[in-house]
């Protein structure tokens, strides 16, 4: 019964080992996401501005465009071994606006991120900025 157990507890280490070492270099390689995110349900409306295109802020409340505004922070996965070093001032503010009452802020440009009044190197420049202009700034973009 001994040799059962200790079999299984080592069988659990290896696996828990392998574990943490598979998401070391996924996150090594690809970046971290950001960690705190409101979740979908908690969200009423989402406002993005983006002062270098448009004067205008836009608000959205539709379920499927609060849904894109909240996946696009999926491209601002950063790299924890690099320090922000960008001077330049936010690109692109999203701002959601919780059912609460309260409201989280993320702003990005072509390299940094800034959540929780935290600067973060982005892992894949021009990424979000570009694929943020496609989804809601199209038509502002074509009217310049």
């Amino acid at each position: 019964m001994n040799k059962i157990v200790k079999g299984i507890l080592r069988f659990l280490i290896e696996v828990i080992v392998i574990t943490v070492l598979i998401v070391g270099i996924h996150i090594f390689m690809n970046g971290m996401y950001l960690l705190g995110l409101p979740d979908l349900e908690d969200i009423q409306s989402v406002s993005i501005s983006y002062p270098s295109v448009t004067d205008d802020v836009k608000e959205i409340s539709s379920y499927e465009d609060i849904e894109s505004a909240l996946k696009l922070t999926g491209f601002l996965k950063y790299d924890i071994f690099k320090k922000a070093t960008s001077e330049e001032a936010p690109l692109i503010t999203i701002t959601y606006h919780l059912k609460d009452g309260t409201d989280k802020t993320i702003s990005a440009n072509n390299t940094t991120v800034w959540w929780n009044n935290k600067p973060y190197a982005i892992k894949d420049k021009e990424m979000f900025i570009n694929i943020t202009e496609g989804i809601f700034f199209l038509e502002d973009l074509q009217a310049r």
